[in-house]
This record gives C-alpha cells, sequence and structure tokens, in this order.
C-alpha cells in the first residue's frame, strides 16, 4: 500500500479494533439534523416538511430503536422541551429521514424550532440535537404587498442576428426609518430576471443568480431572508440591482441557429418585487414593500448578460446609493410590471454560490500586451479583477478552455457566446471588480488594456456552482484513475448551475435530460443532489410536453423542429427512480407520478408490438466511436427500462394495480425486444458494444442467453484493443453490464486505458475536466487546438458517468432497498487492480470501502454507518479462509454468515468497522 492513502487508510485499519463484547457503549450521537434536506432553512413553503438526521455511534450493531420530536414556537419553548407545535411523542422505528411533520398547521412568515432525541438498541436515552430551526415563507398571495417594479431603459432597434442588445443593469433602493427596536425583520425578494439584494451597503447572502432559473409562466421562485441583525434604527436603506438574467436575456443556442426569437423568451424587461416584514419588540409589525414610492436608476453595470458577459463602467458608480445619507433626487420613480402568470413559490433547491478560489499556476503573454492567466483547471465561474491605473482605462477579460497553438486562447468552441467581461476604471488607487450576472466556463483568461504589466495576483479564479462535491473520496493504485475522479468533481461543479447544463461555455448551458439521467446516479455519489435534482424535476415535469413527452432540455423555453429524443425524454422516469433509491424519497415520486404514467403512455400508442419506433427525431447514442446503434433499439430499450421502473415505482406507492400492469408491460417488452433483436446464440442483431450494454443492464436479454451476451460483450472489448466504441448513453453501461455479469478483469482493463478513446487518453492529454467528446485535443498535435471545433465542449459530465461504476461495482457500494438503510458491500476485486479505496456520505451517514493485494491474500476494510446493516460479498467460497480483524470468521459472534457459493460468501454485519483478511 502506498503512503499516500493518508488518513483514510488510517481510519480504516483502526476497524481491527474490536470492542469488548459486554462494553456499555455511550448513548447515540444525533449529527446533522435537516428539514426539506437543509440545515435551517429559511422561507421554505413546504406545509408538511420532512425531517432527517444521521447517528453516530461507538462500536458495533448501533441502532434506533425510536425517537421523539418536537417543535416549539419559540426558542426559550424549545430549550425548556415545549413542543406547543408538535410533539411527536415516542416513535418505535429506525426511520431517520423523510419523516413527515405532523404537527398543526404552519403558518405564513413564521420560525419553528425543533429537536430530536432518540433511543439506541439497549434502549438508552440520547442527548436532544442542537436546537434547529426553520421557517416559512409566505404561504398565500395574499400574503404578499409588493408590486413588480422596474427602469424603462427603451429597446433595441438593432437587427438581432447581427447585433447583440445588451442593457444595463437597473437598480432600485428604498430608505426607511425605524424609530423603535426590532425584534424580527425578514425580508421576501424575487425578480422577473436576475436579482441582487442589497441593505445598508452590503450584499444579502452570498447567492448568485437569484432568483433561479425556471418556466416563468408556470412558476417563480422567490428567497427569504433573516435581516434582523443588520438593521439599526434610524435610517435604513433596502435596494436591489437587477438584469436580464434567463427571463430576458440570450439562452442556449437560439441565435447560433438563427431561432426567430433569440432573446426574451419569457419577457422583455426585468422588475424587482420585494418586502420586508418588521416586527417590533413592543408587539406591533409593519411591511416594507415595494411600490410607487421606491426609486430607480441606472448605473455601472452597463452590459450584464449571461452568456454574452458583463461590462461595468466605475466611473458611472452611484458611491453610497444602497446607504443611509445618499441624496436620490435625481433617481426615477419606477415603472410597474404585472405579475407573471406562473405562481410564487419558495426555491426548493440550492443556490449558486462561490466554491473555490483559484490563483494562476502561470502567466504568460503570447503577444504583446496579451496576457494569459492559467487557473489549472476548467472550472464554471466568474474572474475578480485587481487592477490600478487612470480613470477611463478599459479592461478586456475573455475566457476559454484550451489554449491555441500560438499561446492564445481558444474561443471558436464558444460559438455566439461572446464570453467576454470589461472593466473601467474610475482611477482611485486598487481597484478589485468581479462580475455578479455572468459566468464563463473556463481555464484560462486573457487580459488585455491591462494598466503595465499585471502580477499573478490580478486574476483570481471564482468557482461557481450550486453544488458542493464533498459526499464522497477515492484513490487506487492508478494515478490517471485518480485523476479521472477529480475530473469528474470538476465537471459536475462545473454544470450543476441551477440546473444539470451540458456544458458551461459555449451557447447553451441547456438542461439535456439524455446527460442528466444518464450521469445522476455517480452525481449523487459525488454531492448531496437531493435538493438540487428536486427543483431540477420540476422544471422537467413542467416541461413536458402536452401529448406525454419529456423533452429534450427542462426548462423548454424554445425548440427546434424536434421537441424530445427516446433515451433524452427517459429522464423523466429514471431520475426520480434514482432520487427514491439514493435518498428514499417517495415524495418525488408522488409528484411526479401523473406525469410518468402521461409519458408511459405517450409510449404505448408510438410503439408497434411493444417496440418502441425510434424515428427521426432521436440524439441516438451520441458520440459513439465507429460503431452505430440504431435508433429503434435505443427506443426500445429505455421502453423496458421505463416499464420495469415504472413497476418498482408503483409498488413503493401502494399502486399495486399499476405495478402489475407496469410488471407485465415489461415482460411482454422483454419478450418481443429478444425476439427482434437477440438471436439464440446470444448475440444482437446489431453486434455492437451499445446494444449489449443496454440489454444486459436493462435486463432485456432472455435469462438462458444473458450471460453469451455478456460474453460476446467483453470479447468485442478486447478484441478492439479494450477500448470503447461507445457514446453518451452506451460507456456507461458497458461499465455497469461488464462487472453485473462477473467481467471484472476486462472493465477494468478498460477503465485504465490510456489510448483514444478512452478516459485515460483525456487525462493523459492534460485533461482537468471530462470532455463532450473522446478526442477533443490532443497535445501531441498542436494544431489540433486551432480548429474551428463548433462541437467541442471540454466541461461535459456525460462520459463522467463512469462515477456511478467506481462506487457502486468497483468500490461495491451500493442500496439493497432505498435511501442505504440495507447496504451492499459488493466490490469488483480484480488482480488488474492493485488496491482501491473510497468512501460516500449516504443520507444514513458515511460508508467505506478499501481493498488490497498483499500477495496472495485479500484484505477488505469496511465502514457501515450507525442504524444500517450490510451485506458483504466476499470474494472466496471457503469461509474458513476468512479472518475478521484476528479471528476466524467461523468463531466471530458479530458477523453472520448468510451463504457461500463458487465464487463468494456472504455475510451480514450491523454497523461498525471490519476488516477482512482472505487467502486467495
Amino acid at each position: 500500500m502506498k503512503t499516500h492513502l493518508g488518513i483514510l487508510m488510517l481510519t480504516l485499519l483502526s476497524l481491527k479494533n474490536v470492542y469488548p463484547k459486554n462494553q456499555q457503549e455511550a448513548p447515540l450521537t444525533i449529527n446533522l439534523p435537516r428539514v426539506e434536506y437543509f440545515q435551517n432553512p429559511e422561507g421554505i413553503d413546504v406545509v408538511r416538511p420532512r425531517f432527517s438526521w444521521e447517528l453516530i455511534g461507538e462500536g458495533r450493531n448501533r441502532s434506533q430503536k425510536a425517537y421523539q420530536i418536537i417543535v416549539a414556537s419559540t426558542a426559550q419553548k424549545l430549550e425548556n422541551t415545549t413542543g406547543d407545535i408538535w410533539d411527536s411523542g415516542r416513535v418505535s422505528t429506525q426511520e431517520t429521514n423523510q419523516i413527515e411533520y405532523a404537527g398543526m398547521p404552519l403558518k405564513s412568515n413564521t420560525k419553528y424550532y425543533w429537536k430530536v432525541r432518540v433511543w439506541d438498541e439497549k434502549d438508552q436515552e440520547s442527548e436532544w440535537s442542537e436546537s434547529s430551526y426553520w421557517s416559512m415563507g409566505l404561504l398565500k398571495f395574499s400574503n404578499w404587498q409588493g408590486l413588480f417594479i422596474g427602469h424603462d431603459v427603451g429597446y433595441s432597434t438593432a437587427d438581432k442576428y447581427d447585433s447583440l442588445y445588451l442593457p444595463p443593469a437597473r437598480y432600485v433602493r428604498k430608505s426607511f426609518t425605524l424609530s423603535k427596536k426590532v425584534k424580527k425583520a425578514t425580508a421576501y425578494a424575487t425578480a422577473l430576471g436576475l436579482y441582487e439584494l442589497r441593505l445598508n451597503g452590503n450584499k444579502v447572502r452570498e447567492d448568485y443568480f437569484l432568483p433561479g432559473w425556471t418556466d416563468y409562466d408556470k412558476r417563480l421562485y422567490y428567497q427569504t431572508y433573516d435581516i434582523t441583525s443588520s438593521l439599526q434604527l434610524g435610517e435604513n436603506v433596502v435596494g436591489a440591482i437587477i438584469a436580464d438574467g434567463w427571463y430576458a436575456g440570450y439562452i442556449g443556442y437560439a441565435l447560433f441557429i438563427y431561432f426567430d426569437k433569440v432573446r426574451e423568451f419569457y419577457g422583455t424587461n426585468p422588475a424587482f418585487m420585494g418586502q420586508i416584514h418588521l416586527e417590533y419588540e413592543d408587539g406591533s409589525t409593519e411591511i416594507i414593500a415595494s411600490d410607487v414610492t421606491w426609486t430607480v436608476n441606472e448605473g455601472p453595470t452597463r452590459e450584464a448578460d449571461i452568456i454574452m458577459g458583463e461590462t461595468y463602467d466605475a466611473r458611472l458608480e452611484h458611491s453610497g446609493w444602497d446607504t443611509p445619507n445618499y441624496d436620490d433626487s435625481d433617481w426615477n420613480p419606477p415603472k410597474l410590471y404585472t405579475y407573471p402568470n406562473g405562481k410564487l413559490q419558495a426555491h426548493p433547491g440550492t443556490l449558486v454560490q462561490e466554491r473555490e478560489e483559484l490563483k494562476p499556476v502561470e502567466v504568460t503573454e503570447p503577444e504583446p500586451g496579451t496576457y494569459v492567466f492559467n487557473l489549472g483547471k476548467n472550472i464554471a465561474g466568474i474572474a475578480e479583477l485587481k487592477v490600478e491605473g487612470p480613470a477611463g482605462t478599459k479592461v478586456r477579460l475573455r475566457f476559454g478552455e484550451i489554449l491555441r497553438s500560438d499561446g492564445n486562447i481558444q474561443t471558436d468552441n464558444l460559438r455566439k457566446a461572446r464570453a467576454t467581461d470589461t472593466y473601467i476604471l474610475k482611477g482611485e488607487g486598487i481597484e478589485v471588480w468581479k462580475p455578479k450576472f455572468t459566468y464563463h466556463g473556463f481555464q484560462y483568461v486573457e487580459v488585455t488594456g491591462y494598466p503595465g504589466v499585471p502580477t499573478a495576483d490580478a486574476i483570481t479564479g471564482i468557482v461557481l456552482s450550486s453544488i458542493d462535491t464533498d459526499a464522497s473520496t477515492f484513490d487506487s493504485a492508478n494515478k490517471m484513475n485518480n485523476t479521472l475522479f477529480e475530473n469528474i468533481k470538476t465537471t459536475q461543479s462545473a454544470n450543476f448551475f441551477e440546473v444539470p447544463t451540458d456544458c458551461p461555455q459555449r451557447d447553451e448551458r441547456l438542461g439535456w435530460t439524455g446527460d442528466a439521467h444518464t450521469y445522476v446516479r455517480s452525481a449523487t455519489y459525488n454531492s448531496d443532489v437531493a435538493a438540487f435534482i428536486t427543483k431540477f424535476l420540476v422544471d422537467l415535469d413542467d416541461a413536458q410536453r402536452w401529448y406525454g413527452a419529456y423533452p429534450n432540455f427542462a426548462p423548454f423555453p424554445f425548440s427546434r423542429v424536434n421537441q424530445y429524443s427516446p433515451a433524452w425524454m427517459d429522464a423523466g422516469v429514471i431520475i426520480p427512480y434514482n432520487m427514491y433509491k439514493v435518498y428514499n424519497d417517495k415524495r418525488i415520486l408522488e409528484y411526479m407520478y401523473d406525469g410518468m404514467e402521461k409519458f408511459m403512455q405517450f409510449q404505448e400508442d408510438a410503439s408497434t408490438d411493444y417496440l418502441r419506433p425510434g424515428g427521426g427525431n432521436n440524439w441516438g447514442d451520441w458520440l459513439s466511436v465507429n460503431e452505430e446503434t440504431s435508433h429503434d433499439f435505443i427506443a426500445s430499450s429505455f421502453y423496458g427500462y421505463d416499464a420495469n421502473l415504472m413497476a418498482e415505482m408503483a409498488e413503493v406507492l401502494g399502486k399495486s394495480d399499476d405495478a402489475v400492469k407496469y410488471r407485465q408491460l415489461f415482460q411482454d417488452i422483454r419478450k418481443a425486444f429478444a425476439k427482434r433483436y437477440i438471436t439464440e446464440s446470444g448475440q444482437t442483431t446489431e453486434d455492437t458494444q451499445t446494444t449489449y450494454a443496454l440489454a444486459l443492464y436493462f435486463d432485456l436479454f432472455p435469462d438462458n442467453l444473458a450471460h453469451k451476451g455478456a460474453a460476446r460483450l467483453a470479447e468485442k472489448i478486447k478484441n478492439n484493443g479494450f477500448k470503447f466504441a461507445t457514446g453518451f448513453l452506451g460507456t456507461k453501461h458497458v461499465m455497469l453490464a461488464l462487472s453485473k455479469y462477473g467481467h471484472n478483469d476486462v472493465a477494468y482493463k478498460i477503465y485504465q486505458q490510456t489510448e483514444y478513446p478512452s478516459w485515460g487518453y483525456s487525462v493523459e492529454n492534460g485533461a482537468t475536466s471530462i470532455w463532450e467528446r473522446w478526442n477533443s485535443y490532443t497535445k501531441s498535435d498542436a494544431k489540433n487546438s486551432d480548429l474551428n471545433a463548433k462541437m467541442n465542449s471540454f466541461s461535459h459530465y456525460s462520459f463522467g458517468s463512469v462515477a456511478q461504476w467506481m462506487f457502486q461495482f468497483a468500490l461495491g457500494i451500493d442500496s439493497e432497498d432505498s435511501g442505504y438503510r440495507n447496504i451492499l458491500i459488493k466490490p469488483a476485486v480484480s488482480k488488474e487492480m492493485e488496491f482501491m479505496e473510497g468512501s460516500y456520505k449516504s443520507i444514513n451517514g458515511t460508508i467505506a470501502s478499501a481493498w488490497k493485494w498483499k500477495g496472495n491474500r485479500l484484505e477488505m476494510d469496511v465502514e457501515i454507518p450507525a442504524n444500517t446493516k450490510a451485506k458483504i460479498y466476499i470474494p472466496t467460497s471457503d469461509p474458513s479462509r476468512i479472518k475478521e480483524g484476528n479471528t476466524s470468521l467461523m468463531k466471530t459472534s458479530e458477523v453472520e454468515v448468510l451463504a457461500s457459493n463458487e465464487t463468494e460468501t456472504i455475510v451480514l454485519v450491523g454497523s461498525g468497522k471490519y476488516s477482512f483478511t482472505i487467502k486467495m
């Protein structure tokens, strides 16, 4: 074992410490109490919110026997353990998540305080959890008193295809005076467009791109802020900066394809609405709402567009505009705008925030006055500029993912995305600026117009994302694979940006459904995406076409002729299923179920004898190499997979008749599929890697032929030099099918491959992210980067879907039921890899799995969180060859042997740390 295994292996090796059998362990400890997947959320609108927590307990076989939740109207009552809003009483269950509130009706603009305690397997009572809270947003339309206000800056008369229209941001403000002490102050804000809320000179909370992207004809999100500590006696000022955003700005590739409309898909002018609810210490209340008494103006932000970039003229700043004692007499009264068609709702997902800062690793000057800053990896975000110079100096920032052979940035692959930020100095010492309403996909920042020669600290990369990729760890004997894992996380972070976008750099950035469902299980291993995906499923449900199909992307502001594609539209079934499997979330199944049924009916109507035609509107196995799988095969295989998942979800929801219907549908599809596409010899009629991968993983092969089909898939990969011939759909499923049918050695060979096409090929060519194409760039061919590649993204997570195989099979971390209460540890052990280790922070706590070869011995280390159990599959048919710690497995009382067969021994364990040594 190499020394770089470090802290994780030290932790895993401590698994050999066996607790004395009669030692009385301390009571369980409660960790991470949450409501609707958030800690202390402000302004939710779920009327029956769900509670969850994790448990920590020393020793083994620790479990929860019962819990009690109390909810109080004040912090003091909670401290006194008075549940005047709800007291669940002692509830005998092991459940620690998706527990619904069942108290009195919840009220708008109200904060609730809660805590939980548990009893363990020996009936020991835990300490109460830390005091937590959540607040309710505005649940009724009558609670809203604000008006939508904005500033009319005129309209564009230029040709929409030849000239960009990038209007300035608008500034709105309101001064108000507090003459008595405030007990509680809450702000509610939203915008048609994007907004940044300001209060007494400061940004309120560090979120970007508020209120979020949605179909404004269906819903408009708002945010809630506790601003009590930010107010003062005397004058206060609330303000907002608003910009076009997704509401009125450029979206996707509409300009690139000369669509009839290229911007303003939802509306023309951005508008802000907000209000502050004040509760004074004397018991009186007041609401300060956006209305005609506010004032509006333009300001220094002269252009602000998500795709095109931002221009800021610091000479035009209204110094102190959002602070007291500012004279706004030359500002204008606001223009009033109507409510959108969509209903106001609290944003259900995770918001875009700064996740990391990057300092340049190199600064070059490819030509005089042009400086290129290399941030070391390909991210989504913005660049912060630090500069000093004369007033009026114009510094331009452009962004690129790779360099041309002459050292300049490559921008051809951005297509119509201008992706340019400009800062005009005011000439008052050191100036620091970063944009508010745009973002870019980039590793390199080109700076021109800089006064003098910039030092490395002139540019700082700011990583923006809706998520943190901190749910997993991974290490292996192959350094390339370790780099691949980091690249996968980097790319997921770059594209989980309000919606799961396909890419962050070019004029697209759309929530492509095929990419999303292919990657969703990988996403759950790398990050807690429960709230993020919940929000995206709302978008997907809103975007469902009237005839039943889910579209190619969501939200769905525009469409080409073809609105949907088989194997893309199936996201409407596959993603909810994975949310249930990973997070035990039945509520999202209930929310999506009617739409899923409508979708299945759409597929049935379009089918003949249980087979779905691919039709002309099918993206197919996008970017496959040298092999093409028919659209009909792909459509029918996903139809079968959908039916199988629907049967399971119907059963979970207690819809037994539907479960029977979909199980029968799956069997009918399976029979028809085999007749059409699978020969008696076990080969598919099309004989591509993708056909075997999909049919095997989707259980469409006849039982007596499945192993022959898997053998043929392995043979094809060997004959192809252990390289892929697959695209977006086939690649992930090749790995899953190989290990599902025991061809782990072949899976590891292709996993570690470095020749084209492979993951290692991109890593060997310097990739810091996942590419859209297997061969996006070759460092040995300097001119390769000069190609005018209009469809070449260097940040595209689809091929990163191998992360699912890495955790579910290579490390063997999976859930037997839903939500990782009954865990499976079944690593795909192979001599092709010396060691592998990793961990995953599930909704029930951290699961760790490690294995390594030591001569003719295999060592396996496992950690199972409290209140769960695990079946561990040990790759030997002889249990007598296994030691747990220093004790023969046959003599230990803490590990139960369930079964053994010709390839493995299956043992059952409770929570705790376990170390197995196997003589092979």
